[in-house]
C-alpha cells in the first residue's frame, strides 16, 4: 500500500518467489517505480480499476519506462485510460507475476469500473472505487440499481477478504453511518480506531469483508434486498452529509444536467 496525491492508495503486489510485482492503479509513476526498485521487483503489469487521472495518471510514464508492461483496464473504460495494452472482462481470470486474479466488472462511479481479486489462501479484492472502507463510490456513471448489482457481487466472496481501496475516506464514511445509526456501539468503536489511526498518520485499509459487512451502510442495504430508491436515498444522504460534499454535488448535478444525452 503506497499513498499518493491528497487521499489516494496505490498498491504494489509482489511474488516473493519470482521477484515479479503487479501495481494496482499507480497515478504516482515515480513513487511506484521507486518503490519496486527498493525492493528490487520488476513491474510487470498495472491493473487500472477505472479511468480517473488519480488512478490512470500514472499508466503512461510506467509504460514508457518499461516498454514490456502490460497495462489492464477493463472493457468498458479502456479507451479512456491512458496506454492499455489489455481490456478484460467480467469474470475474466487472468495471472500476472505468476498470481491468478479474477477480474469483476463494478460499474457505477465509472461504467467500466473493474475490480481485481487475488485469489489465493488469503483473498484480497483491490476495489478503487466502488467499495470504501464504510462506504462506497459516487453514482456517477450509473444508477442505485447499478451500485446495487456491483455490490452483490462482492457478497459472494469470502468474508475473510482483504479490502483495498482507492481512496482513505474512512473517518467520513464511518460518521455518515454513525449518523444513521446513533445508537449502534460497534461503529462508535470503529470511528474512535479509524480517528486514532488517522491521527498517528496511519491508513485504515485494509479492512476485510466480515467488517463491511458489520459497517457498511451501502453493502449492508443491498445484502438486505433494499430498493434501488432507498440505495439512491442511502447514497444522497452521503453526498450531502458535508458542505464540501453538497457543493461538489451540486457541481456534478449541473455538469450532468447540461451533459448531452449518449
Amino acid at each position: 500500500m503506497i499513498p499518493a496525491l491528497s487521499d489516494n492508495y496505490m498498491y504494489l503486489i509482489v511474488n516473493n518467489a519470482t521477484k515479479q510485482a503487479v501495481a494496482v492503479d499507480p497515478v504516482d509513476s515515480k513513487k511506484m517505480l521507486d518503490c519496486c526498485t527498493m525492493l528490487s521487483v520488476d513491474l510487470v503489469a498495472v491493473l487500472t480499476t477505472h479511468y480517473h487521472s488519480d488512478h490512470s495518471g500514472g499508466n503512461a510514464a510506467l509504460a514508457a519506462a518499461l516498454p514490456s508492461l502490460e497495462v489492464v483496464a477493463g472493457e468498458k473504460d479502456a479507451d479512456r485510460t491512458p496506454a492499455v495494452t489489455r481490456r478484460v472482462a467480467d469474470e475474466e481470470r487472468c495471472h500476472w507475476a505468476g498470481l491468478q486474479f479474477r477480474c469483476l466488472a463494478t460499474p457505477c462511479h465509472t461504467r467500466g469500473h473493474i475490480s481485481y481479486l487475488l485469489e489465493g489462501q488469503s483473498p484480497g479484492l483491490f476495489c478503487g472505487d466502488t467499495l470504501f472502507v464504510a462506504g462506497c463510490g459516487r453514482f456517477m456513471e450509473g444508477t442505485s440499481a447499478t451500485m446495487k448489482a456491483s455490490l452483490s457481487k462482492f457478497l459472494t466472496l469470502p468474508e475473510t477478504t482483504r479490502i483495498f481501496c482507492g481512496h482513505e475516506y474512512t473517518v467520513g464514511n464511518l460518521e455518515y453511518a454513525l449518523s444513521l445509526e446513533p445508537s449502534n456501539t460497534l461503529l462508535k468503536e470503529r470511528l474512535q480506531e479509524a480517528c486514532e489511526k488517522r491521527r498517528q498518520q496511519l491508513p485504515t485499509i485494509p479492512s476485510t469483508l466480515a467488517e463491511e459487512l458489520q459497517q457498511n451502510p451501502f453493502l449492508r442495504a443491498a445484502q438486505k434486498g433494499c430498493s434501488d430508491e432507498e440505495m439512491s436515498q442511502l447514497r444522497r444522504g452521503k453526498d450531502t452529509f458535508t458542505t464540501l460534499g453538497t457543493v461538489i454535488t451540486w457541481v456534478l448535478d449541473v455538469k450532468s444536467f447540461f451533459k448531452p444525452d449518449g
